[in-house]
């Protein structure tokens, strides 16, 4: 049932976004990418000190014009880490125990991006984007036997930049590569952020 749930909330909102694009009027492009993740700050050193190749993101973005496109985004990254056995204080007591945390992220983000050289044919085509929304958040924690979990939103900005690629002179069609900057100002656990850096690599091509 956990796992039909998070299904349900990855691609929900995909198809939110697909009637979205499909009222507006203008060029529409599906962007899909493989995403890894690196956690920072409190996330790295309290929660995940390992990084995280289990993830993708995508969205439909409407071309506004030759330097500006709006779009909505989602995605999933998933996050594990199991720490060495040690001894933890609990209720009064001593534990000797062996830690695992996993988190499982999904964010819904309205996005902005920039393409300083969009109205020239170039084949290197630098951007800038800014994205803001929430994040779903899983988070799973086990204290040896004993477990906990719990589920979440929190708000969630972004901002990032790379390059675009197209597949040809004049093709629509193309690969991008980009990182992206990720500030998750999570609050709960005893935990203060669930910020990251994100490197992604993918293609995007018009839906219409």
């Amino acid at each position: 049932m956990k796992s039909v749930l998070k299904t349900s909330i990855i691609y929900l909102p995909l198809l939110f976004i697909f009637s979205f694009a499909r009222a507006q009027q203008g060029e529409v492009k599906l962007e899909l990418n493989y995403n890894y993740s690196l956690p920072l700050g409190g996330f790295k050193n309290n929660v995940i000190s390992n990084g995280s190749a289990r993830g993708f993101a995508g969205g439909l973005k409407y071309v506004l014009n030759d330097k500006i496109d709006l779009g909505i985004y989602t995605g999933f990254q998933d996050y594990y880490q199991k720490y060495p056995r040690t001894v933890y204080h609990s209720d009064g007591q001593d534990i000797s125990a062996v830690l695992s945390n996993s988190i499982q992220t999904v964010p819904l983000l309205g996005k902005v991006m920039f393409n300083p050289m969009g109205d020239k044919k170039a084949m290197i085509q630098p951007y800038v984007s800014f994205a803001a929304g929430i994040n779903m958040i899983f988070f799973s924690q086990y204290l040896g036997e004993f477990g906990s979990a719990q589920n979440s939103v929190s708000f969630m900005a972004q901002a990032g930049a790379g390059v675009q690629i197209p597949f040809s002179k004049w093709s629509r069609s193309g690969f991008q590569l980009g990182v992206n900057y990720n500030y998750v100002p999570y609050s709960k656990n005893g935990y203060d952020n669930l910020n990251s850096l994100g490197i992604h690599a993918g293609v995007h091509f018009p839906m219409r």
